[in-house]
């Protein structure tokens, strides 16, 4: 008996071969081919990165091993790459709230921040756990810096139902009410979080602001002290202080403050720029140019600055660098009015 021996077509010789080439890629696939790939010996990244890579190249489709290394960047502040391993979770399962509120504060901590991702993962993150708070929040804030307003204050005013979030809710709504020039309801949601929680530093820096805006400095200057009793090391308690004691004119003592300020940020320019200002009424004013000069090295398109510096040109009796610097100052700001004038001066017979 003669058995006959069927050869597949060309047809499925070609099905076939795909079929060994899908399988072959497949059982193959490695780490480098489910997520970004990090070896455990490179070390170029940081030790807890590479332990927790170790662990994602022998489990590389746990979704939480990808977040805990995102954290693990996110929290060396290196943005970018939290981005791509809270993304990776994402894939892996989209129905973690926790990933994408992650993910949108990676977009937010970047310079060039993705609004229109941030938004995105934001929503889906309520959407999965309509009562995830952080996530909230942190949309709430971001309307707010969007100047979206109303969505702003419809999310804050739910945070305010909840115990914890309270007296920071009345805060943010504070600013919202300020940014829009209603300062009388930003005052009175300032007092609201201070009812709830008299030791909210941000409320008292507000309400300090406030009073200093309405000109009640002996008020003003307990709450400024406060704010510097509350945290010592902050720059803007300091400075604020600085300025309470600067409208009151002690001098010295706002200048001791503006260089506490600028030994805890070097780049506060508003102290060295008071403190231009003071140097230069008390007539010092190669001291007033040493200020303006290193406001300059900062920010050399500084219009005031320029505008302080001519002025002690000025009255050094150095007309050409007078001139030269109040123009400048004009080029920047044409509404200078330090500048404006000395212009005038400079230009009389």
């Amino acid at each position: 008996m003669k058995v006959r021996v069927r050869f597949p077509s060309r047809a499925q010789m070609k099905k076939i071969g795909l079929s060994i080439i899908l399988l072959l890629v497949f059982s193959c696939r490695s780490p480098q081919d489910t997520g970004r790939f990090i070896s455990e010996t490179d070390t170029t990244y940081s030790a807890d990165v590479r332990s927790i890579s170790a662990k994602i190249n022998l489990h590389p489709h746990d979704p939480e091993l990808f977040y805990r290394r995102g954290n693990t960047f996110y929290f060396e502040g290196k943005f970018r790459d939290a981005g791509f391993d809270f993304d990776h979770a994402i894939k892996l399962n989209p129905k973690q709230a926790l990933y994408h509120l992650k993910i949108a504060e990676c977009f937010i901590s970047m310079d060039s921040a993705d609004s229109k991702k941030t938004q995105y993962h934001l929503l889906q993150a309520l959407d999965i756990k309509p009562d995830f708070t952080e996530a909230k929040s942190l949309l709430a804030k971001f309307y707010l810096a969007r100047q979206q307003y109303k969505e702003s204050m419809i999310l804050y005013e739910e945070l305010c139902g909840i115990l914890e979030y309270q007296d920071n809710a009345f805060v943010m709504m504070s600013l919202a009410y300020k940014e829009q020039k209603d300062s009388i309801a930003a005052e009175a949601t300032i007092d609201k979080a201070l009812a709830i929680n008299p030791e909210n530093f941000d409320a008292v820096m507000q309400k300090t602001l406030f009073l200093i805006a309405k000109n009640k400095l002996p008020l003003a200057m307990q709450w400024a002290q406060k704010a510097v009793r509350m945290n010592e090391y902050s720059d803007e308690a300091n400075y604020t202080l600085g300025l309470v004691f600067q409208k009151q004119n002690r001098f010295a003592d706002a200048l001791s403050y503006y260089l506490r300020v600028l030994k805890i940020n070097p780049n506060f320019i508003l102290a060295y720029y008071n403190s231009a200002v003071i140097e230069s009424s008390f007539e010092n004013f190669l001291i007033g140019i040493e200020w303006c000069d290193k406001i300059l090295a900062l920010d050399p398109n500084y219009a005031n600055a320029l505008a302080i510096k001519g002025y002690c040109y000025e009255k050094l009796g150095n007309k050409k660098e007078a001139l030269d610097h109040y123009q400048l100052a004009l080029e920047l700001n044409p509404n200078l009015i330090l500048a404006e004038e000395g212009i005038k001066i400079m230009k009389k017979p």
